[in-house]
């Protein structure tokens, strides 16, 4: 993986704040953005509960079919879009 996708200053808050979910939840400060979550030693419960946070955290939910890999950026995407729709149809639960 080539340039820095972990340093604040170069991240968006919302990549920012999803990687160091996954970071908490894995026990691993070695993610990147970009990685597979499954390479980097995430299983399916450990999945479910990075996804339980971003529910808890962000009010948004987001189905594990929805994503085209497991990765801290496609989860911030998927977030980042969440919140929009519920912003625009003002639907908070």
């Amino acid at each position: 993986m080539s340039g820095d996708t972990t340093g604040s200053s170069v991240l968006p808050d919302i990549d920012k704040e999803i990687l160091d979910i996954v970071r908490q939840v894995l026990g691993r400060q070695d993610v990147d953005l970009d990685d597979e979550l499954f390479d980097k030693g995430a299983t399916s419960l450990s999945f479910v509960r990075i996804l339980a946070r971003i529910r808890q955290d962000y009010r948004v939910t987001i189905s594990p079919l929805s994503l085209p890999a497991a990765t801290a950026r496609h989860l911030a995407s998927s977030v980042a879009a969440g919140s929009s729709a519920t912003a625009q149809t003002g639907d908070d639960t």
